[in-house]
């Protein structure tokens, strides 16, 4: 079975367990997938592989936002603005990490594997 084709009966397990399409499809998910990887959907994923794309999306774009609200005026170093961005990234990918896990767990999801 090819990747489209098991991303197609993933998005159709995901929808037949009462999944929203916004959480089993999610906007940093399509955008990595056209960028060309092969990236399941989050409740698929192992938790590394969300966890990294949780912190890259929202510790990019949390920073950038805070950068140009806040830091540029206040001085900030891009030292300090660039930890605070991974660290808070880094928070927010282990916590829809385990959400996803949860979420599946609790849904009873197969395997990535088995589908």
């Amino acid at each position: 079975m090819s990747f489209e084709q098991q991303l197609d009966r993933a998005h159709e397990v995901l929808t037949e367990k009462g999944f929203l399409p916004s959480s089993a499809n999610p906007l940093i998910y399509r955008l990595a997938r056209k960028l060309g990887l092969k990236v399941p959907p989050p409740q698929f994923c192992s938790f590394s592989i969300n966890t990294l794309l949780g912190t890259l999306w929202f510790g990019t774009l949390w920073g950038l936002i805070m950068w140009f609200m806040q830091w540029k005026s206040l001085g900030v170093s891009l030292s300090y603005a660039f930890n605070a961005s991974l660290v808070t990234g880094l928070f927010f990918g282990v916590m829809m990490s385990a959400w996803y896990k949860l979420s599946a767990k609790r849904k009873q999801l197969p395997s990535w594997g088995e589908i």
